[in-house]
């Protein structure tokens, strides 16, 4: 545990949760589990003290500085979603900072506290320091960041934390499409705003939250933009199977729908014959078939299905955001096991437990 002045000043910080609006109006999961769990809580608390910040932020500079690391994209580690950044364990002298003023046990202990699991079933996929600057007056050549596209971390657990002090930039913060419609009002401290963004009020200040929640970075308009970003996984004994593979099914069909219905438009302006059914009205919409052997001459699908009203509603972009943020809302539900239900290491590998 924390002691001395430090613990005096995390404890006089104020932290802030924010809990994720039920999207599923089922009042219980498939499996019977209810609304919320701790993984709908996001929580923005205090983490380093503002000169560890400052360290922080220094010693990331002179990496970038002599790597330049934050003038391009890395698509190597990141392939879907390229960032400007780099791996701590690049930087012996950040790394090494952050192992002496206990930074790991004090992250990833507040992560098992306000997620009920223990520090032992949390471990790092990927641990990097990103950088978002404002594109405006920014030569061409720099291949820069000021902003990340909505995104699912392949991890089940993600943080942040803000190194750079917000008096130094203008927008930037984390955006939760789950949280675009919550009010943001005084008892977030300001920490949301609106749209769904969580902006820390100070360096230092940590966001915690689910990587299964769909989250990306809003733009930064002025200024730059340092955080420490890392994905924490969880033990497959303290998570439900299948439960993931679940959601990822769901929002797949709702990808394979809004893919569906962009191809039936193509098809039909790209293929339609002058004086056919279809190209009487611009508003159809459907497939140009070779079906004519089969279908009588005055038919109204000769040559050309129609895409049905479901096909089009179940590609509409509000429908599939309500369907995906449903997939979401039961995965949270339901993919921590309780405590009780949760297996030893030792039983889940067999009774054979062997550190390498």
């Amino acid at each position: 545990p924390l002691v001395g002045p430090l613990a005096l000043w995390l404890l006089a910080a104020p932290s802030t949760t924010i809990t994720v609006p039920k999207h599923c109006k089922a009042d219980l999961s498939p499996i019977g589990n209810s609304y919320p769990s701790p993984l709908h809580s996001i929580h923005v608390q205090p983490l380093l003290t503002p000169e560890e910040a400052s360290r922080c932020l220094e010693l990331a500079r002179a990496h970038a500085a002599e790597t330049g690391c934050w003038e391009r994209k890395d698509s190597d580690r990141h392939a879907a979603y390229a960032t400007c950044d780099f791996p701590i364990e690049e930087c012996d002298h950040l790394s090494s900072y952050l192992e002496d003023i206990d930074y790991h046990e004090r992250i990833l202990g507040s992560m098992a506290e306000v997620y009920g699991l223990a520090m032992e079933d949390l471990t790092y996929l990927d641990f990097f320091c990103a950088n978002y600057e404002a594109r405006e007056g920014v030569d061409a050549n720099r291949n820069i960041m000021d902003r990340l596209e909505p995104h699912r971390d392949g991890s089940l657990l993600s943080y942040s934390v803000l190194l750079t002090p917000p008096s130094n930039f203008e927008g930037g913060g984390t955006i939760f499409d789950a949280l675009r419609d919550v009010e943001p009002t005084e008892e977030y401290r300001g920490v949301l705003h609106t749209n769904g963004v969580i902006r820390p009020n100070n360096a230092g200040d940590c966001c915690l939250h689910s990587g299964k929640l769909l989250h990306g970075a809003d733009p930064v308009v002025s200024g730059e933009r340092t955080v420490l970003v890392a994905f924490v996984d969880v033990a497959e004994w303290c998570q439900r199977p299948k439960t993931l593979a679940l959601a990822c099914r769901d929002w797949g069909r709702m990808d394979v729908a809004s893919y569906r219905l962009k191809r039936q438009e193509k098809m039909t302006k790209g293929g339609l014959k002058e004086g056919s059914v279809a190209s009487r009205s611009n508003d159809i919409k459907g497939w140009v078939l070779n079906n004519g052997r089969w279908l009588s001459e005055g038919s109204a699908v000769r040559g050309y299905v129609p895409a049905f009203e479901t096909v089009e509603r179940r590609g509409q972009r509000e429908f599939q955001r309500k369907k995906k943020l449903e997939a979401e809302d039961i995965l949270l539900r339901d993919i921590l096991l309780d405590k009780d239900e949760r297996d030893s290491p030792s039983a889940y590998f067999g009774g054979d437990v062997t550190v390498l």
